[in-house]
């Protein structure tokens, strides 16, 4: 096994519609790539024993993992333990992660005298995945934050997903048998990617996941059904994966090389149209909200199926939608820009005098119910689960910005709902970016949990279609 200096990033993503629903298979969701991504460099480290995998994130205080790897003598696979060090701590995603790469490549390179070259890989995030110090200088592209990494607050982008897929990619190109980085653009190298990297990031958070975010984090901007959670319950065994690499690590490949049963369907935000997040600087706790709505589900069948089903009406109503605007786009491009320029100077919701002759207006209109809509039968949801998905702060907040903002669509808060970042869906035009951060200026968050008079930033990031890519190493030397 040789070693091929690396660099990859990956991007974060918003679940626009389809929290919850997206855990059935049933169910869609639509989920936008984010242009805040997670890069992985690989660098040889020839001074270290042979085995040694050093990880570090620069940005955060004590973030430095070393890891040993070594063949497993009894038979099959590699045994991964962590090196312990002063103000060493566990990182389950990435040793669980190298643990999962090292066991297929011992299994996938069965030619190849199996040693693991010592390599140093560097993490660096995008400043939009955490909230940031206020500053009165722009902040440098991997600004550190100075705290350890459990104190830093998330936004809700998808860290664990973005970093798991990097650090998957990194390392099988690193480790490339060939000598020949992987093609990320090739539609089998990513199923490859896809696959090793849900198996590994399920197996971290210690449950079966719906894998959207892992999906938008490889493929981009996608319309997404989750893949059968039967496909990975042999590897959901923690004795398994740690203490059994002679089953682990055959069956981990057999499972990355099997033909999985998710759909993807590639997607875009309409031109002329952005989304817009603003981080409130909260977060939420996730999976326990995940958890309640799912005993709910159990508990309440036919109601939660009722509703559930009249969601996903909506969503795919909000799909079609954006289809049909990108579709005026193409085919109306002279009224679609007369209607970009109504949107971007309209305040609050279309008058029948405003939209009168143009279609793409009544696309808007249309649209901004249907935002309206989910959004009221989400927080119907969220009552009936006694689960916080669209908190009566971020009601105030999102129907603020909704009726006081030129160019404003509408907004939700994304994915498993509660704290984390809102997404806004408006006109792209500075004016319109300008407006909403005027409005947002003074603006105090007044929430429950300890969110009272927290500010809300708008982020730089924005959607982009693009997900797992190559990087040029150069651009990181000063960090690695």
């Amino acid at each position: 096994m040789i070693t091929i200096p690396s660099a990859v990033s990956s991007p974060g993503k918003v679940l626009l519609a389809g929290g919850y629903l997206v855990l059935d298979k049933a169910y869609s969701g639509l989920v936008f790539a984010l242009d805040a991504r997670i890069h992985v460099h690989s660098a040889s480290l020839n001074d270290h024993p042979e085995g040694t995998i050093s990880v570090v994130s620069p940005q955060f205080r004590n973030a430095h993992w070393s890891y040993q790897v070594s063949k497993n003598v009894d038979g099959t696979g590699v045994i991964v333990a962590q090196v312990e060090h002063e103000g060493s701590s566990e990182n389950m995603f990435v040793e669980t992660t190298i643990r999962y790469c090292l066991n297929y490549l011992s299994v996938a390179q069965p030619d190849i005298p199996f040693f693991v070259p010592s390599i140093k890989l560097t993490i660096l995030a995008d400043n939009d995945y955490y909230s940031q110090p206020e500053s009165s200088t722009p902040l440098p592209k991997f600004n550190k934050l100075g705290v350890p990494i459990f104190e830093a607050h998330k936004t809700g982008l998808g860290t664990s997903a973005a970093l798991v897929t990097s650090l998957t990619a990194c390392l099988l190109t690193t480790y490339s048998s060939n000598g020949v980085p992987l093609d990320l653009t090739d539609l089998k190298t990513q199923k490859l990617v896809h696959n090793l990297a849900q198996a590994a990031h399920c197996a971290a958070q210690g449950k079966i996941g719906s894998g959207f975010d892992i999906a938008a984090a490889i493929f981009g901007s996608c319309i997404y059904h989750r893949f059968s959670p039967s496909i990975l319950e042999p590897l959901q065994s923690k004795e398994e994966a740690e203490h059994d690499p002679n089953h682990f690590a055959p069956k981990l490949t057999e499972i990355v090389h099997s033909e999985w049963d998710y759909t993807v369907s590639k997607t875009r935000i309409p031109p002329g149209l952005r989304l817009v997040m603003g981080d409130v600087d909260c977060g939420s706790h996730t999976p326990g909200m995940v958890r309640h709505v799912l005993e709910w589900r159990k508990e309440k069948n036919q109601v939660a199926n009722a509703l559930w089903d009249s969601i996903e009406e909506l969503n795919v109503g909000l799909m079609n939608l954006l289809a049909d605007l990108q579709l005026s786009a193409d085919e109306e491009p002279e009224e679609y820009i007369t209607a970009l320029h109504t949107l971007a100077a309209t305040t609050g919701t279309f008058t029948s005098v405003q939209g009168a002759g143009n279609p793409v207006l009544q696309l808007y209109r249309q649209l901004k119910n249907k935002i309206y809509l989910i959004r009221k039968s989400m927080r119907e949801m969220g009552e009936a689960a006694n689960v916080p998905i669209e908190p009566p702060s971020q009601t105030k907040l999102l129907d603020y910005l909704s009726l006081n903002c030129a160019g404003v669509l509408g907004g939700v808060v994304p994915g498993a709902g509660g704290y984390d970042a809102v997404a806004l869906l408006v006109a792209d035009s500075k004016s319109v970016i300008e407006g909403i951060k005027e409005k947002l200026d003074g603006w105090k968050f007044e929430g429950e949990e300890g969110t009272a008079n927290r500010k809300v930033e708008v982020m730089g990031t924005r959607e982009e279609k693009e997900g797992l890519k190559s990087e040029d190493i150069k651009q990181y030397q000063l960090y690695c």
